[in-house]
């Protein structure tokens, strides 16, 4: 099908305010617009495995507790975590996540296009911000877990070993993360992703002129991207949200052949509908759910950072 003109989308915008059809239609189509900025802006959708379960399926997934000390479990969104110590097979659960707007009608009689473009941001950042909530609640009660041998202090700019609020995201502490991760478990681990607050990324742009740092490294953290060392392997993230992810914490996830630090399965992926209720008050309503649920299977694929 090909990509509408403007002026096309004001019009079957314009035909909301009356035709019901037209209304169900265009609700329905915001699915498809929020999914792919889901995946790409989510956090806990590059920390979180993602799957799909088709009809039926059991989201249902095989522990080596011989390898790990445990795995940790969402039992419901803003529910307490459940840790469990031993068994074969984890069974995760899901759980509804909902979000709405609304606008007047009169702003789809004038044809008004840019503000259903602000209402579907709008939608997409409400089940991002659910999403985040559950994810990084429950990486919050596996780090509240951690011993010594999973955490580490931030560094100085001059390599002196901090943890006291005044550690950078620099080198030094990059160095440390990569070399705890080796130490973790038989055959060592790699640090794969770091997750840190727009502040703690900056630090990193203080590196750029170090040659340490492999130039692909250094171009991706200048250009305020994700910024990749080929060497080291590391993804570097920014959390815009200090609630979840503030300044004087970071946290780095080691990967490991063969394990998975977590999973999210996702038992209905992100649907949207027209809210009849809200031609009562002489609105537009759009309502979306998706179904999903966290689990962490590794409880070693965590290290945290005290800066």
């Amino acid at each position: 099908m090909p990509e509408m003109t403007i002026q096309q989308k004001r019009e079957w915008f314009r035909r909301t305010a009356t035709d019901p059809r037209a209304r169900a239609e265009f609700a329905a189509s915001r699915a498809d617009v929020i999914l792919p900025l889901l995946d790409e802006q989510s956090t806990v959708r590059a920390i979180f495995q993602v799957e799909n379960l088709g009809p039926g399926a059991q989201a249902r997934y095989d522990i080596p507790f011989e390898d790990i000390d445990c795995v940790f479990l969402m039992p419901q969104i803003g529910g307490v975590p459940f840790v469990q110590l031993e068994g074969a097979e984890m069974f995760v659960d899901t759980h509804g996540l909902d979000g709405g707007v609304e606008y007047q009608e009169d702003v789809a009689e004038d044809g008004r296009f840019q503000v259903a473009q602000r209402a579907t941001e709008l939608l997409k950042n409400k089940f991002i911000a659910q999403e985040e909530a559950a994810g990084w609640a429950l990486i919050k009660a596996h780090a509240a877990t951690l011993d010594t041998t999973q955490q580490i202090n931030g560094y100085a700019a001059d390599g002196t070993e901090k943890g006291d609020g005044t550690g950078l995201l620099n080198i030094y502490t990059l160095n440390e993360a990569i070399t705890t991760a080796d130490e973790i478990g038989v055959g060592g681990r790699r640090v794969t992703d770091i997750f840190v607050s727009p502040r703690r990324y900056g630090d990193l742009r203080n590196q750029v002129t170090m040659t340490a740092l492999p130039e692909a490294m250094r171009q991706a953290i200048w250009n305020g991207g994700q910024g990749r060392s080929s060497e080291a392997e590391i993804r570097v993230h920014k959390v815009y949200n200090s609630d979840l992810v503030g300044d004087t914490r970071g946290y780095a996830f080691t990967q490991k052949q063969g394990f998975t630090y977590g999973v999210m399965p996702i038992r209905t992926p992100l649907r949207t509908r027209d809210n009849p209720i809200a031609q009562l008050e002489h609105k537009i309503g759009i309502h979306g759910r998706e179904r999903l649920g966290f689990a962490v299977l590794d409880s070693l694929g965590l290290i945290e950072i005290i800066f």
